[in-house]
């Protein structure tokens, strides 16, 4: 019964515009759309869904390349910083977004960890 439910919201979001993604959701495993701002989700469990490839080749490939410059100089911690800022900036954001409690709650978690490495890394220079 859920799933005839199920597939007609599906089909709905697909009549409406939206693209069905070649991904599945980590929790139920059903699709993951993706709406008109580009915003990915799961209709069955009513929740966006983080995607973790959002830096592009180049971007990857410069960072990639900026890593492997200053790990045969010695300068990690350098390194190792502007990463965890970009992460906690990353995540902030999604924070910013979220309204389910316990989403927020492993944010903050993330946070906090991230933090704990940012200052652990600082005090290593």
């Amino acid at each position: 019964m859920f799933i005839k439910e199920d597939a007609k919201k599906m089909a709905d979001l697909l009549r409406t515009g939206h693209k069905m993604l070649n991904l599945s959701c980590p929790i139920c495993n059903n699709p993951i759309f993706q709406n008109k701002d580009g915003v990915s989700f799961c209709v069955i469990c009513n929740r966006e869904v983080i995607m973790a490839d959002s830096v592009s080749d180049k971007n990857f490939e410069e960072k990639e390349t900026i890593l492997n410059k200053n790990t045969k100089q010695g300068n990690i911690p350098s390194v190792l910083i502007t990463v965890l800022t970009d992460k906690l900036n990353w995540i902030t954001q999604k924070l910013k977004k979220e309204n389910q409690l316990d989403i927020i709650e492993k944010y903050l978690k993330i946070l906090f960890d991230l933090l704990n490495l940012l200052e652990k890394a600082k005090g290593f220079k």
